[in-house]
């Protein structure tokens, strides 16, 4: 049986929308597949029972949630351990995943553990069942589009850009079966530790975790002209973002754009 692996990405409790669209990728595959499979969600640190069971309405048979006193915010050491731990028990057929500053973290991590490939920014992704997959990624600055091979075997990880990850609604009355999986706490060898969580400013805070994004495009102008979505991202405690040519005309980095092939 086919076993393809999504993880939920999690704030403040709750689970982030982006984990309903992997979801909805993962049963596109199966269907695509034609085999029998599951999709299994996997979950690390602090979750409720009953927030991860409600993903059984959108088609995760089960979840695998792993959580200990050192799980509660994110360290990468911990939770790629965990995965990695988890992997190598289980052994999906692949594992997906939203992209964002943690899964990019994370995923290098399970990654070379696990000596497996890493697709980043993918658009699309099948596996067909001789054992090979295939992913669309863009290329300068998606301008180009590059068609990647790779074998299934160990399970590749595949972190997909959210803005192709479409909102999903629930399609069925389920729950899915939650299992608590007990790990070996890799506390005491870790090389690093966390001393001190210091908070972004609204205006640099990541897109993917803002509340509130002021975003500007050509007709803003470029330079100086610029100046004036700053200035208003710091009035109303937004983050920044822009469109392709503002970060074609280097005024913001790439992190920063949104679009098909930013955020």
């Amino acid at each position: 049986m086919v076993d393809i692996w999504i993880f939920v990405q999690q704030r403040d409790g709750d689970v982030e929308e982006a984990t309903f669209g992997l979801a909805t990728e993962a049963k596109r595959m199966l269907a695509e597949l034609d085999q029998a499979g599951q999709v299994t969600a996997v979950a690390l640190g602090p979750a409720s029972e009953s927030v991860l069971e409600a993903l059984g309405a959108y088609g995760v048979q089960r979840v695998l949630h792993v959580a200990n006193d050192h799980m509660n915010r994110y360290q990468g050491e911990i939770f790629g351990r965990a995965l990695f731990d988890l992997v190598q028990k289980e052994n999906p057929a692949c594992l997906l995943m939203a992209q964002s500053s943690e899964t990019e973290d994370l995923a290098q991590r399970a990654a070379a553990m696990m000596k497996t490939a890493l697709v980043t920014r993918a658009m699309d992704f099948s596996m067909t069942a001789d054992g090979t997959a295939r992913a669309i990624r863009p290329v300068a600055n998606g301008y180009l589009f590059e068609d990647v091979s790779l074998d299934t075997y160990p399970a590749p990880i595949v972190l997909f850009l959210p803005s192709v990850l479409f909102d999903t609604q629930p399609d069925r009355e389920a729950a899915a079966t939650v299992t608590r999986v007990d790990l070996p706490d890799a506390v005491d060898d870790l090389k690093t530790r966390t001393i001190q969580v210091i908070e972004a400013a609204p205006e640099d805070l990541d897109l993917t975790e803002a509340d509130i994004i002021v975003a500007g495009g050509r007709g803003v102008g470029k330079g100086e002209a610029f100046d004036i979505i700053h200035a208003l991202a710091r009035a109303i405690g937004g983050s920044v973002g822009g469109t392709r040519p503002i970060i074609d005309w280097g005024d913001l980095p790439y992190e920063r754009q949104i679009g098909q092939t930013g955020k």
